[in-house]
This record gives C-alpha cells, sequence and structure tokens, in this order.
C-alpha cells in the first residue's frame, strides 16, 4: 500500500515537472495526488517555474497551508512570506479586505512553538491544541491581540477558524494565557 502513494507521489511530481503552464484545478489535482504533504512543495515550485499564476497562488495558499500539518516543516517562513505576498491577504482562497482593526486570536502550543503562524479566533479550538490534541504534547494557551498588517490569510474550511499571523511583527505581543 504505501508503495501506491510512493508512486502517486512520483507520478505527480514528474507531472508537475513537465507541465508548461497549470490551471489552479490542474495543480489542485496534481497536489491531491501527491498527498496534502506535498502541497507547499508542489505550489512553491509551480510559481517559481512560472506554470501558475497569481491568481493560482492566491486561490490555493491558504488552503495549503492549512491542510498541510506542519507547514512550516515544508517550507521555510521566508518562502511561506514570499506565497502569501504574491496572495494578498485572502479569506478562503479569495482575495479579501484586511482587517481594519486588531484580531483578538488565540494558539495552543509547547512553548517552543507559540510564534508559529496558525492561530485561531476561536478560544476553545486554541484550548483543544493546547491540551495536546491528535497526538500532539500538551502545551499553553496563548493570547494576540494582532494588528491587521500581521495578518497573512483566514482560513475556515476545516471549522478551526485560523489566522495565518506573521509573528515576527507580533512576538512582543504574545502573552501566556494559560492561567486565565
Amino acid at each position: 500500500m504505501a508503495d501506491q502513494f510512493v508512486d502517486l507521489a512520483d507520478e505527480a511530481q514528474h507531472k508537475l515537472d513537465t507541465a508548461t503552464v497549470l490551471t489552479t484545478d490542474q495543480l489542485q489535482h496534481l497536489i491531491g495526488l501527491a498527498g496534502r504533504i506535498y502541497g507547499p512543495a508542489f505550489l512553491a515550485q509551480a510559481y517559481s517555474d512560472g506554470k501558475v499564476d497569481n491568481g493560482t497562488v492566491r486561490a490555493l495558499v491558504g488552503n495549503v497551508w492549512s491542510a498541510c500539518e506542519y507547514p512550516d516543516r515544508e517550507l521555510d517562513r521566508d518562502t511561506w512570506q514570499w506565497l502569501f505576498d504574491v496572495a494578498g491577504y485572502t479569506e478562503d482562497g479569495e482575495l479579501a479586505e484586511r482587517p481594519t482593526e486588531p484580531v483578538e486570536l488565540w494558539r495552543g502550543s509547547v512553548p517552543e512553538r507559540r510564534t508559529d503562524w496558525s492561530w485561531s479566533s476561536d478560544r476553545a479550538v486554541a484550548e483543544k491544541f493546547a491540551a495536546g490534541i491528535r497526538g500532539r504534547r500538551p502545551g499553553h494557551l496563548y493570547r494576540l491581540v494582532c494588528p491587521p498588517e500581521a495578518l497573512l490569510a483566514a482560513n475556515n474550511d476545516r471549522s478551526e477558524a485560523e489566522f495565518v499571523v506573521d509573528t515576527a511583527m507580533v512576538e512582543h505581543l504574545i502573552e501566556d494565557a494559560s492561567a486565565d
């Protein structure tokens, strides 16, 4: 069974490598064939190689980020920043007006990952992550009143009320809210 998945990932990579131009649907199909952990690398490669346009990046970057369980393990932050800059601020894959006021956000994680980029506007979601959801180690609950300029995207398709945040801009504003 594992060989079948490797074959599909290899097939998808070959199709990506040999394509000259891809539509959003075609790239989405290749990511689906390869598996969600390959989404970040496929999107970055397709855009870097000029095989997709800004609209495809805009349509896919939020979902690719959200679907990949540990997106910062698949691409470095500079590459993610580049992709989010290309896309502009998006909500569920659509170009959107960035909020004009700060947004209260929450994150549940171990202390060493408190500055990762996935945050939630739903405290209950963050509390589940802080408790150690899906095999993660239990951690702390963090709160951030995030200025709009640090918001990169909003993703609601996984019922996590997720915001992607450039935490380099706001690290000094992150509070440990575990005792609240």
